[in-house]
């Protein structure tokens, strides 16, 4: 009795040392709710920043659609006025004192107004939507 005796106390006692000294299990790995969660919060944060980038991008479009406008408005002005220029030519203006002046002020100012409608910006074509032609990902 006493060799069984030692015999299950030796038993216990190597299994009670495996069993200390093993490593500790490694840390769960994150779950897949966990997964999800973070991932939702960067989706959010991601739709609001294109939310800001859109909106700043439609203001940059109306700002710059008013100055393609304008400098549009201003190069036909200055096809105008070149016009007129000519008009008054014919009808004499060079004509008096000092004929050369006034052809030296016609020169510069024809000058002027061609530089005036020189490669004058056109608005690119607008995409479609509000989001362009950018297109979902697709879904695996």
């Amino acid at each position: 009795m006493k060799n069984s005796l030692s015999i299950a106390v030796l038993a216990v006692a190597v299994c009670a040392g495996l069993s200390f000294s093993q490593n500790p299990p490694a840390p769960a790995a994150p779950s897949a709710d966990h997964k999800v969660e973070i991932l939702e919060k960067d989706l959010v944060a991601t739709r609001q920043r294109v939310e800001t980038l859109s909106a700043e991008v439609s203001e940059l479009r109306a700002t710059l659609d008013a100055t393609t406008k304008y400098l549009a408005e201003q190069a036909a002005s200055a096809k105008n006025m070149q016009a007129t220029l000519d008009d008054s030519e014919k009808n004499g203006f060079t004509y008096g004192i000092n004929p050369d002046s006034r052809h030296i002020l016609l020169k510069g100012w024809r000058d002027q107004l061609a530089a005036m409608q020189k490669d004058v910006p056109k608005a690119a074509a607008k995409p479609g939507g509000p989001t362009g032609d950018a297109k979902p990902a697709p879904s695996r």
